[in-house]
């Protein structure tokens, strides 16, 4: 009776190992596939493409299709429905490319691609990416948001004449959930003369919606404008019913990253060969025979 005991617990419990093994290692098998298998199936994102580059009539290309044909300047074009993954923005006149650059679709999400000026030197154009919060927000209440874009120093966001964020740098953004009713927005530099980069601007923001403003253009010009963009929102209440948020320029790539360590499909993978080999010289080989002997002996 011991001896049968013991032999059963020799063969079944490396057996255990070895479909321990196997089914440890199924899993990392189908995590590593099912990545790509998602990025293929993900949802579009919605795009809009504004024109910022001022005093410039462009097509506008998205992936060396023409989308807008001699675009002038604070024209928004679409939305614009786009795979997830990377794109190419160019926009063109008749004889050159004013500028063109790569920009990436989150998939499912809204973005805004703007084309504008640096505030550098050499006041060459360039393209930011913007993300567009369509989020919910309180009953009665809007979201704005002003986006510094203009050929100038850094400065400071007023709202109704009281700034609400100093010291806004190019490509930054200033976000706000505010009641909805008319205000006033302008921009002026945090140090200077006080003259202003952004004259006052009236704006309506109705309930449920997110309303955008781009100050584009160069002072020194007088060609800053404002480009209003307003978008729809879900109904619905926001679980924080006021927001001030910045820094939302540009364009941020999130990577994957592999944490190190042990790889747990080759260690399963070990532990089940070694099982099935041990439990096959535990009941069907001579050392299988002594080791049953070894352990009634000492039982």
């Amino acid at each position: 009776m011991r001896r049968t005991w013991t032999r059963w617990l020799l063969t079944v419990v490396p057996t255990v190992f070895l479909f321990s093994g196997v089914a440890a290692l199924a899993p990392g098998a189908v995590a590593l596939g099912a990545p790509g298998a998602g990025a293929s199936r993900g949802e579009p994102g919605e795009v809009y493409v504004v024109h910022g580059v001022m005093g410039a009539k462009a097509d506008v290309l998205v992936d060396d299709r023409t989308v807008a044909v001699a675009a002038s300047s604070r024209k928004i074009v679409g939305p614009l429905s786009l795979a997830p993954g990377s794109h190419v923005l160019t926009l063109r006149d008749a004889t050159e490319t004013i500028t063109a650059a790569r920009f990436t679709v989150p998939a499912g999400d809204s973005i805004d691609v703007v084309a504008h000026r640096r505030s550098d030197s050499t006041r060459a154009p360039a393209v930011t990416v913007f993300a567009n919060d369509r989020s919910a927000v309180g009953e009665g209440k809007a979201r704005l948001v002003v986006s510094h874009l203009a050929v100038a120093p850094p400065s400071d966001i007023r709202v109704n004449g009281k700034p609400v964020f100093r010291n806004v740098v190019n490509g930054e953004s200033l976000s706000l959930v505010l009641p909805a009713r008319t205000y006033t927005v302008d921009i002026m530099p945090t140090v200077g003369t006080g003259q202003p980069v952004l004259d006052p601007v009236r704006i309506d923001l109705k309930a449920g919606t997110l309303t955008r403003l781009f100050a584009v253009g160069d002072p020194a010009a007088r060609t800053v404008d404002a480009v209003v963009q307003e978008l729809p929102l879900p109904r619905g209440l926001a679980a924080v019913p006021e927001k001030v948020s910045t820094g939302d320029g540009g364009q941020a790539a999130v990577d994957a990253v592999r944490l190190g360590g042990t790889d747990n499909s080759t260690l399963s993978l070990s532990l089940a060969v070694a099982a099935l080999l041990f439990a096959w010289a535990l009941v069907g080989g001579r050392c299988g025979t002594a080791a049953i002997a070894w352990l009634r002996d000492r039982t």
